[in-house]
């Protein structure tokens, strides 16, 4: 059975305070020890040709990392273990028909006390992100308690509407065709790869964890011990 180390990171052009280059080296240094075979981004796969090209560039000294935590990680970590290619897992989902603001829009309207739910538990979530410092941010967001915010957020969203506007269930069944679709793309990755890792977004770890855990057929890796080894090593 393959090996999955799934981890979700933050997104550095909201929060570029956490692009700290020599901490996310030593973090890339703690994935690598996991020896993947491939490497995982949650990228569309029409672009996967530009950023081998510019992983290649990096790996030879000759491109700048941007504001991209996928990217940032997925770098750091491919030099790391040796790795010189990268796989894009993420597919095109058309999110906004209905968008989430019309789904918070039809619920301040007619379901004010659920939309005050909905914002409460946005900002616990919000709160996952406020430590300043990068480590300390994966620990949170790939938390099972993060994760499980997260999941109440959602059921929360699916009671929005009625029965004749189905808008946070329509907005969720976006949301879960995206993630169906990194689920099934990363499944078939792992087909010929005996130990992956994957770089995602935290608004897709919560879904996308729980898909591949019912699998049965990958054993996905815990990401604490990765980090507290990094989390130990540093004091």
């Amino acid at each position: 059975m393959s090996r999955l180390l799934l981890i979700a990171v933050p997104n550095f052009s909201i929060h570029p305070d956490l692009v700290q280059e020599e901490k996310i080296s030593s973090i890339a240094e703690s994935f690598a020890s996991f020896d993947p075979t491939a490497i995982a981004i949650e990228k569309n796969y029409y672009v996967e040709e530009e950023i081998n090209k510019n992983l290649d560039s990096y790996l030879r000294d000759e491109f700048i990392l941007t504001y991209d935590a996928l990217e940032q990680f997925a770098f750091c970590t491919a030099e790391q273990a040796g790795l010189s290619f990268l796989y894009m897992i993420d597919e095109i989902v058309d999110m906004s028909d209905p968008s989430l603001d019309q789904v918070f829009t039809w619920a301040e309207e007619y379901q004010p006390s659920l939309l005050k739910e909905i914002v409460s538990i946005k900002q616990k979530a919000d709160a996952f992100r406020t430590d300043d410092d990068v480590r300390g941010v994966l620990e949170q967001i790939n938390s099972d308690t993060y994760i499980t915010l997260i999941q109440h957020l959602h059921a929360s969203i699916n009671i929005a509407g009625d029965r004749h506007h189905q808008v946070g269930t329509a907005w969720l069944k976006q949301y879960f065709e995206k993630n169906l679709a990194i689920a099934a793309n990363l499944e078939r990755m792992l087909r010929h790869e005996e130990r992956a890792i994957a770089f995602v977004s935290e608004e897709t770890l919560p879904l996308l964890r729980n898909l591949l855990k019912n699998s049965n057929r990958i054993t996905l890796e815990n990401p604490d011990s990765y980090l507290t080894r990094h989390n130990s090593s540093n004091g």
